[in-house]
């Protein structure tokens, strides 16, 4: 395929940041339900896994444009 910008895909493998969102949804549940409250154990750990995950993904990008 071609990049729009003519430029050699990286070579580089991706990161993917999917997993944090599990076990933020996983140990926020885990935390919610020993505090008893477990719905806002779920969201606060999916909120933070998110958090996670979209810090991962903009490193990510950052690391491909400095390997092109």
């Amino acid at each position: 395929m071609n990049n729009p910008d003519n430029k050699p895909p990286s070579d580089r493998p991706r990161f993917g940041g999917g997993i944090f969102l599990f076990f933020g949804l996983l140990i926020g549940s885990i935390v919610g339900i020993a505090l008893n409250e477990a719905s806002i154990g779920m969201i606060s750990g999916f909120g933070v896994g998110g958090l996670l995950a979209i810090l991962v993904w903009i490193f990510d990008s950052k690391r491909a444009e400095e390997g092109r």
